[in-house]
């Protein structure tokens, strides 16, 4: 761009029309001239600053590509170290998944260990239980024979076994079983049922009568006596019969003297009556024995009659405890024997003796008890199997 220099001009005279027309048209041409400069010198000045704000934007847009090429460079670095972390914990991870196997294998080696030991103790500890019931099953049975006790104790062996459900105690189980159905077809004595027999036929044959009067019984033959009738006893102005209608004052004062006389005799003939037939029946006693020492006998050994007959019975008590079928029999024989022909057979008391004592009698108090070898061998067998298992373990 150049700058032009205008030299100052002095005015001009006057010229005619033509020559200032010719001055006018130069002007105007350097008027266009200047705007044309003017407008180049804008338009320039617009460009410059056009070119200048391309340039800043460019330097800003590299500035820009510039920061995120570096960004980029950064991120590539932090993927490459997280892709060698992540390397790395992958590596982590697979060993602990190594290590977690080897120690799930060393588990289930230990817990299957366990549980074979813990088996055999269990197996053990039932194989102890069940020798401890069925061994005093055989205790009750043998001992005792006690029946009762020793089906109950092979039921706790037997709920045992089916609870606990070990195929290894099957045949045990079964031995279990077959026992208590020998058992349960036992006839069972039912001793205290009989010992309370007994009590009373002891009470009985304590309070009944004899065919004698002792102490015990003192009244032996009153009590045989029938019932009589009783006479009311009536006073001479009160007597009258039971069928006769009742009587008023009126009239009981117009009745004769000799009526009256006559009812005061019947009354008392019907009360001498009475009381002669009372002291006759007390001392006369019309009854057939069958032995007639009975009748000969003292209140004393009444007293010691009455003292063995209760020995005899405690000792069929003792024999029934022990049961002893022979000794039983012969003590309710004797004592049967005695009731017969030593006590009033008119006795409530002594009929009711007789018929416990026979009663008693046929009752057997001896049974045949069957054994329970076959449990006992069973679970022998099976500690005998359980040994060598359990030294094996060790």
């Amino acid at each position: 761009m150049t700058d032009t220099h205008t030299e100052p001009t002095t005015p001009a005279p006057d010229l005619p029309f033509k020559t200032r027309r010719r001055a006018s048209g130069r002007s105007w041409s350097v008027t266009l001239a200047v705007l044309f400069l003017l407008l180049a010198l804008l338009l320039g000045a617009g460009l410059w600053f056009q070119q200048k704000r391309f340039e800043s934007a460019g330097r800003e847009i590299a500035g820009q590509t510039q920061a995120m090429s570096n960004q980029l460079i950064e991120t590539r670095r932090d993927a490459r170290q997280a892709m060698a972390l992540v390397d790395s914990h992958a590596n982590r991870i697979a060993q602990l998944e190594l290590s977690l196997r080897d120690a799930q294998s060393q588990f289930a080696e230990i817990e299957l260990a366990w549980q074979t030991f813990n088996k055999g103790m269990e197996d053990s500890m039932l194989a102890n239980d069940l020798d401890r019931l069925v061994t005093l099953a055989s205790q009750q049975l043998r001992l005792a024979g006690n029946v009762n006790n020793a089906v109950m104790a092979l039921e706790t062996a037997l709920t045992t076994l089916v609870r606990q459900d070990r195929p290894r105690f099957a045949a045990v189980q079964r031995a279990i079983n077959t026992d208590l159905e020998r058992l349960r077809a036992v006839p069972i004595v039912d001793v205290p049922a009989l010992a309370a027999r007994l009590d009373t036929l002891i009470t009985l044959t304590g309070r009944a009568p004899l065919l004698v009067p002792d102490a015990a019984a003192p009244n032996v033959a009153r009590s045989s006596v029938t019932a009589e009738p009783t006479v009311a006893a009536a006073t001479p102005d009160t007597a009258v019969t039971p069928d006769a209608p009742p009587v008023d004052a009126a009239t009981e004062a117009s009745s004769s003297w000799w009526s009256r006389a006559l009812g005061s005799g019947v009354s008392w003939l019907r009360q001498g009556a009475g009381f002669v037939a009372r002291e006759l029946a007390s001392v006369i006693r019309v009854q057939r024995v069958s032995d007639a020492n009975a009748l000969l006998m003292s209140p004393e050994q009444g007293s010691q009659l009455r003292a063995n007959l209760r020995t005899r019975l405690l000792t069929a008590q003792m024999a029934l405890l022990m049961r002893q079928s022979s000794l039983w029999r012969s003590e309710l024989a004797a004592v049967e024997s005695t009731l017969v022909s030593r006590y009033d057979p008119q006795s409530v008391d002594t009929g009711a003796a007789l018929k416990l004592v026979h009663d008693l009698a046929a009752v057997p108090v001896t049974v045949q008890i069957p054994d329970i070898t076959d449990s006992l061998i069973a679970l022998e067998t099976v500690r005998a199997a359980e040994s060598p298992s359990i030294k094996g373990g060790d």
